[in-house]
């Protein structure tokens, strides 16, 4: 069957026409290791850990799904109703609570981690297609693309934006508005470390840097050197930055402390690269276009595998976590999550 997958990528909206296959078996064997009983899942993009609890967004279905790590199992899908989502896409966590950004609410939904009920809803600041979430130093921070348009063709110019709020108080601590100065163009990924929030823009081919205290602009990282193209995912830890590029099918590496190149991985079964997460000594990136995963030795970079297994149930592969000894994977086409062993990356349940 082929239907359109949509996707918003800065000032884009972009619909595929993907094939659908139904996994039955695999050489006589069944298709999955463990395969949970049907749940609601309608287009699952962001996806993110918090306690015993992994978190997913629909969206399509304007809904989140709760999923019980231990074992796959649904919890519960809270629909719009209750946590008054608009395609919620970027999902993040602190253990305690959850935020859920809404790409056409224009809004952000937090969440008790512990049972899904609704804590406040964000709507301060420069909400204008919000589409990543991240937590750090006690502060919430969102990123904006700003896809829409007053007409066709017609984008609203220097709208794309970075919120930050308190965590547990409401009012806003900044909204920081995109300009020539900042590079925030189509800002479509958001991470914190070390004091720092880095921020991807995907139309303007460049990594924004701020200083997570005050706001203020540290450096934009952008040039040939970087191969940034359509920078969409970033994770930070340890030191290291990590940046996918869903057009350039490469990874880029940043120094956390002076923003200088380490590297630019290609190749490694990378295409379509568009959300990673590091865990230990690994990286995981999901690649939209080849319905995969690669695993990186953070280190050196190298290849450690490509999983790509019909079995293992990757269809349009959008968000990724990793929590204790597993990863998650959210499959927006697939309408299914994948959950792989972090020590070997074999499947241990697709849960559907």
């Amino acid at each position: 069957m082929r239907a359109g997958l949509k996707f918003v990528l800065g000032e884009l909206t972009v619909v595929l026409t993907l094939v659908v296959l139904t996994l039955v078996a695999v050489d006589g064997r069944p298709a999955s290791a463990a395969t949970v009983a049907p749940s609601s899942f309608s287009g699952p993009t962001g996806v993110a850990a918090c306690g015993a609890h992994v978190w997913v967004t629909n969206v399509t279905g304007d809904s989140v799904t709760e999923l019980n790590a231990s074992d796959g199992t649904v919890a519960q899908v809270i629909g719009s109703g209750r946590g008054h989502f608009a395609e919620p896409m970027g999902v993040a966590a602190n253990g305690a609570d959850l935020w859920v950004a809404n790409l056409s609410g224009n809004t952000v939904s937090e969440l008790n981690c512990s049972h899904g009920s609704l804590v406040q809803t964000f709507t301060s600041g420069q909400l204008n297609s919000p589409v990543a979430v991240a937590v750090g130093h006690a502060r919430v921070w969102v990123a904006s693309q700003a896809h829409q348009s007053y007409g066709a063709g017609a984008v609203i110019p220097d709208s794309s934006s970075v919120n930050e709020y308190s965590i547990g108080k409401s009012p806003l601590t900044q909204s920081i508005a995109g300009s020539s100065a900042n590079g925030l163009n189509g800002s479509s990924g958001v991470a914190i470390s070390r004091g720092k929030a880095w921020v991807t823009n995907a139309n303007g081919n460049s990594v924004t840097e701020l200083n997570a205290a005050t706001g203020h602009l540290v450096r934009t990282i952008s040039g040939s050197a970087e191969a940034f193209n359509w920078p969409i995912g970033v994770a930070a830890h340890d030191g290291d930055v990590w940046i996918a590029n869903l057009y350039g099918n490469s990874i880029t590496e940043i120094n956390a402390s002076d923003g200088s190149l380490i590297r630019v991985i290609t190749g490694d079964g990378l295409n379509g690269p568009n959300s990673l997460c590091v865990l230990g000594k690994h990286v995981w990136v999901t690649n939209l276009f080849g319905d995969s995963v690669t695993e990186l030795d953070s280190g050196a970079g190298s290849l450690v595998r490509v999983v790509k297994q019909r079995a293992d149930g990757f269809d349009a592969p959008m968000g990724v976590v990793a929590s204790g000894s597993t990863v998650w994977v959210a499959n927006q086409y697939g309408n299914t999550v994948t959950e792989l062993n972090a020590a070997d990356g074999s499947l241990l349940r697709i849960v559907r």
